[in-house]
Parts: C-alpha cells; structure tokens; sequence
C-alpha cells in the first residue's frame, strides 16, 4: 500500500495568484507591478503589469501566474518622479518553527494584498 503525501502549495500549483493595491493617500501617486526578479520593476527582464497613477481611495485587483511579484510607488512631494525602492512582494504564508526547524506552506487566502500611502513612513 503505498501513501500520498501532498501540501497546501500542491494543490494551488499552477493557480493565479490574485492581488490588490489599495490606495491609501492622502495623494494620489504611481505604482508599478511587474513579473519578474530584477530591479528596478521596469528593467527588460522583468513584465508589467500595472502602471499608472492612481487616486487615494482606489482598489486595483488583478491575478497574476507567479506566488511573487515585483512593486514600486512615488511618494510625496514628487509624486510622478520619486520612485521608491522596490520590493519583491509575496503571497502570504504561514511558517512554524525557528532556524532549520522552520517550515511555510502558503496561506488558505491567497491574495497579495498592499496598501498604499503616498507619504513614505
């Protein structure tokens, strides 16, 4: 008899992961989201996927194929010129444990979420 073992990350392969920018103000600014492992998030390497600039109170969803993706905003004073630095952004997960002990499968809630402000804090 043999046994199956599979994981939470098993069973979402191959599955979009849905994101959602939230922005947050009291301005509006520029964000960028692209595929990709290279910075900054416009490089050739990498895909975008939004771009634009976009008013306090908006909510931006969409899915991408990857767990992560990279992000980039402006910031206040210079909202369409001061590009903050970017970040790999990931789906969430639940870890357990310390050191070598330490394992993560990914959350049963999918979705990257981020909230934007435009004042850098």
């Amino acid at each position: 008899m043999a046994l199956a073992f599979w994981s939470v990350s098993d069973a979402r392969a191959g599955e979009p992961t849905p994101i959602e920018l939230t922005l947050l103000g009291p301005d509006p600014v520029s964000v960028r989201v692209a595929l990709g492992t290279t910075f900054p998030c416009d490089s050739a390497d990498d895909r975008i996927l939004i771009q634009g600039k976009f008013a306090p109170g908006e909510v931006i969803r969409a899915t991408v194929p990857d767990d992560c993706v990279c992000f980039e905003q402006t910031h206040t004073p210079f909202r369409d010129i001061d590009w903050g630095p970017s970040q790999r952004i990931c789906r969430p997960q639940i870890c357990r444990g310390a050191g070598k002990a330490r394992r993560c499968v990914p959350s049963p809630d999918p979705t990257i979420r981020l909230r934007i402000s435009s004042n850098r804090e």
